[in-house]
């Protein structure tokens, strides 16, 4: 039986890149500076400061009066905030918006269900942003494997209510047939586990890539 690999390549062309292009040119001709893109600081103070008061026209995906709106609440203080803005601006995980800028805000005041989930979710102030976390989750919870938190992810992320159940009793209770521990064999009680899998599953339906939305903006 004939067996074919096909590589998927998606490739996302955008103006914006000829205007930073043009940008870049005309610095060099005016000034003689021949900048550097694969150079440039993304956490320069400066440009985070002028993006927290909504000054973003032209800039991709920041320029709509909501995302200036959002930013100036926000006041992102590096690229991961724009990351994780870009990516909570959506229908679905906008509603995470007010807990992510609290907890940005005040750490304090950030609450995890359990002490696994701390490292997981600390980068993003408590909350689920990505679809990676969500793998992470169930990895360091219940002792998935790479490829299975990426089954659950498809899952979740298509709606399959079936394969979500299913794989809620190895989450929370393990599956020793198919080795996974699950979560009450690493120290997580069931409601606890239960909880967790429900916000995952809240999540999962709107989450995107990280990685997806970081290659957009460099």
């Amino acid at each position: 039986m004939l067996t074919v690999f096909v590589t998927y390549h998606y490739f996302l062309g955008l103006r914006t890149l000829t205007v930073i292009q043009n940008a870049v040119n005309l610095v060099e001709q005016a000034t003689g500076v021949k900048l550097d893109m694969g150079e440039i600081d993304y956490n320069d103070k400066l440009v985070l400061d002028s993006i927290g008061t909504g000054k973003t026209d032209g800039v991709f995906q920041l320029e709509s009066a909501g995302m200036k709106n959002f930013m100036k609440e926000l006041k992102p203080q590096s690229l991961e905030d724009i990351i994780a803005g870009i990516s909570l601006y959506r229908p679905g995980p906008m509603d995470f918006i007010p807990q992510y800028i609290k907890g940005k805000n005040d750490k304090g005041s950030i609450t995890y269900d359990c002490p696994q989930l701390e490292p997981i979710l600390a980068p993003t102030y408590g909350c689920i942003v990505y679809q990676e976390q969500v793998m992470q989750i169930v990895r360091d919870l219940a002792g998935y494997t790479l490829g299975r938190s990426d089954l659950l992810r498809r899952a979740m992320s298509k709606k399959k209510a079936d394969v979500m159940e299913r794989e809620r009793q190895s989450f929370v209770y393990g599956n020793i047939d198919e080795g996974v521990p699950g979560c009450l064999n690493n120290g997580i009680d069931e409601k606890t586990a239960n909880k967790i899998y429900d916000e995952m599953i809240d999540f999962a339906k709107y989450a995107f890539n990280k990685c997806s939305t970081r290659s957009s903006l460099k």
